[in-house]
């Protein structure tokens, strides 16, 4: 609407510039957008996750106020137990070397002279001395009982049957003596056995024990630590969850920053560009705080110096045709505003978008189009 107001009054032979501020064209029409609630909403997510945050961080003070001493007290009974085990371990370790080390080692060396040539010739030659005592012995026994009996000694019959007597009888007793030794040896074997194979897991039980007692220790460590641990591990999620919830409201100020940047960068584009437009061939363009028109060197380009020019009060401005960059098909005739302001201050505007403007009216003469 504003925009046709202008187009009718340059149609009906108004100054460029006297339509641009009936019509208000380049004038803010609206109130600019308000990102109060954006910025509201992220501070109160922001405070809403710092209370979380903390809640957090309370209560793991409090779990570990309340879990340190016990935590604490079983893991001195771990200790108590790792201490036991540690002198059952050693106690079982000392009675097996002190008392079946020894035993074990004696039938190990029983085992090697047992098994050699000379302990069994050994065996033999006693086997052979039992016999013949044994003999003997019957012999002489058959002897006084024939002469008692008045049986002739020298007779063949006599000798034969004493002979054979005294041959069984001295086998039986040979047997039966070196049997027994065997026997006696053969039981005192496996009477050591027995008593090796007792003492022969007292290692294994002391390795366990020491085993036992190094787990007691680990885990009474781990529960010593535990409490500290869980705390560290509250405290951490806590500031996680204060620092997302900072994250939070720098993400929507970021956000409101950069919707009020994009919107003065669009409202900038839209004035140079409406304005372009809508002036047409003439070129001034305006700002909308001053009225001036765009005459900042940034602006232009295609610049050469023409001459000079006097305005109001005498004073001599450098005049140049020049051309703008955003209307690149029409020359113009005028003044540079960075000159303007060391001659006369008073005529340039600062624009809000960083351009200066020129206030040709105070200057006492216009900007013109070249033919």
């Amino acid at each position: 609407m504003n925009l046709h107001r202008f187009r009718e009054l340059t149609r009906g032979g108004v100054s460029p510039a006297a339509a641009a501020i009936d019509s208000n064209v380049y004038k803010k029409d609206s109130a600019p957008p308000d990102y109060t609630p954006v910025a509201e909403a992220s501070k109160e997510a922001a405070q809403i996750m710092a209370n979380l945050g903390y809640e957090q961080l309370d209560f793991s003070q409090r779990m570990y106020e309340e879990n340190a001493p016990i935590l604490k007290e079983i893991a001195q009974t771990q200790i108590a137990a790792q201490n036991q085990q540690m002198e059952q371990g050693k106690e079982y370790y000392d009675y097996w070397k002190d008392t079946y080390k020894p035993l074990e080692q004696g039938l190990v060396d029983k085992a090697q002279n047992f098994n050699t040539e000379a302990y069994r010739n050994q065996l033999a030659q006693q086997a052979a001395a039992d016999a013949g005592r044994a003999f003997n012995q019957t012999r002489a026994a058959n002897e006084r009982a024939m002469n008692s009996m008045g049986v002739n000694p020298n007779s063949g019959k006599y000798q034969a049957l004493a002979s054979q007597s005294a041959l069984g009888l001295s086998a039986n007793k040979s047997n039966a003596m070196t049997g027994t030794r065997q026997q006696a040896e053969a039981t005192g074997w496996a009477r050591g056995m027995d008593a090796v194979g007792l003492g022969r897991n007292l290692a294994g039980a002391s390795s366990g024990a020491y085993a036992g007692a190094i787990n007691a220790g680990n885990s009474a460590g781990g529960n010593q630590q535990s409490a500290g641990i869980n705390y560290l591990s509250g405290a951490q999620g806590a500031a996680g969850t204060i620092g997302q919830g900072q994250q939070m409201q720098l993400s929507g100020l970021q956000g409101v920053l950069n919707s009020q940047t994009q919107m003065a960068v669009n409202q900038d584009d839209s004035f140079l560009g409406d304005l372009g437009g809508a002036l047409g061939g003439f070129g001034g363009l305006y700002q909308a705080a001053g009225w001036g028109f765009l005459s900042d060197r940034r602006t232009k380009e295609n610049i050469e110096a023409v001459g000079t020019i006097k305005g109001n009060e005498g004073r001599e401005y450098r005049l140049y045709e020049f051309n703008y960059k955003i209307h690149p098909e029409t020359r113009y005739r005028g003044v540079m505003a960075d000159e303007v302001a060391e001659i006369y201050p008073e005529a340039v505007v600062h624009g809000h978008d960083g351009y200066l403007r020129v206030d040709y009216g105070k200057l006492g003469f216009s900007m013109e189009e070249v033919a």
